[in-house]
């Protein structure tokens, strides 16, 4: 450790050389008191960079407080066992103050209670027990989960994700009616109990498509529609002509398929999907596909902190220089 803070002494004594002139201005008695000040800062940042060192190798709970993760870690258990028992959704804080951790999970309305549970014990185990940071979201096809230590609930997110499948595709007029059922289904969502709902329309000799979206249940009404619309607008030359499609969002999600297993409430193999994504939460661009982004915080913070502690070192050159 003493190495790594001598070699940046050394890269500071050219610069140091540029102030030898002004060392006629300093008296003894002030040229002894900057020798100690130098001594103490040396202590300061050599305890510091052990800091940092330590940090490097400690994982990422270091990014949280212990209070923090233990809120959290009560808030996934809420989360899971509770949501399977009530429709797939559930919403709950944990703590108080800084360290309260508020948290939504809902999974896709027509899958069962177990499959709901298996889901969202998979998306939770990603997580090691242990935050990736203070507000983080997981998307999948059957199950979203999202927490924050700012309190969202009822609030619009509107970070999404798009998929499709690669069945081939619709001619235009296919597509327009599909289209409009799911436009039809963005209307009349918000008012169900639960907010979702399940259709089909009849496209001629290339059989029937069918729909289903929902929304996170502690939107409002208008925020709900104002979701489902926005996902359907952004997303329409995406999935234009495509025979089957997702759309998936913590507040409201879209699901669209010429097979109709929007309606079977005991499909089997509903393990998460390969496309689960980690993003951080409340991002305000719309994307199309997964994403996983953490970290990058904490890279700032350290170069933010080693770039104050180079500059505090060669100060200190400076002062060794004067003495």
């Amino acid at each position: 450790m003493k190495g790594q803070v001598d070699i940046l002494f050394n890269i500071g004594f050219k610069v140091g050389l540029q102030w030898g002139p002004c060392v006629e201005q300093f008296t003894p008695s002030i040229l002894r008191k900057l020798s100690n000040l130098k001594k103490m800062v040396r202590v300061v940042l050599l305890t510091l960079l052990f800091l940092i060192t330590l940090d490097s190798c400690h994982g990422k709970c270091s990014n949280v407080s212990s209070s923090f993760n233990t809120n959290f870690r009560t808030l996934l258990d809420l989360l899971t066992k509770n949501a399977p028992l009530r429709n797939g959704f559930y919403e709950t804080s944990v703590g108080n103050k800084s360290d309260q951790v508020y948290g939504v999970v809902q999974c896709k309305a027509n899958i069962s209670s177990s499959n709901c549970a298996n889901c969202l014990k998979s998306n939770t185990e990603s997580f090691d027990g242990c935050p990736e940071g203070r507000s983080m979201a997981t998307i999948s096809t059957f199950c979203t989960l999202k927490f924050s230590d700012e309190n969202f609930f009822g609030v619009w997110d509107n970070f999404s994700s798009a998929t499709f499948g690669h069945n081939g595709l619709d001619n235009p007029t296919v597509f327009s009616k599909g289209y409009l059922m799911m436009q039809d289904l963005a209307s009349k969502v918000p008012d169900q109990p639960l907010m979702y709902q399940a259709t089909d329309v009849n496209v001629g000799e290339d059989g029937k498509r069918y729909g289903l979206a929902q929304c996170s249940r502690d939107l409002s009404k208008l925020n709900c529609q104002n979701c489902l619309e926005d996902r359907l607008v952004n997303y329409r030359s995406y999935v234009e002509n495509r025979t089957g499609w997702e759309i998936l969002g913590i507040s409201c999600s879209m699901w669209y398929s010429n097979v109709s297993d929007t309606y079977s409430p005991g499909v089997t193999a509903l393990t998460p999907s390969e496309t689960e994504s980690h993003v951080p939460s409340g991002l305000p661009t719309v994307t199309s596909g997964g994403c996983k982004s953490h970290g990058r915080s904490g890279i700032l913070g350290s170069v933010s902190i080693g770039t104050s502690i180079f500059t505090a070192l060669l100060a200190i050159q400076v002062f060794e220089m004067l003495s």
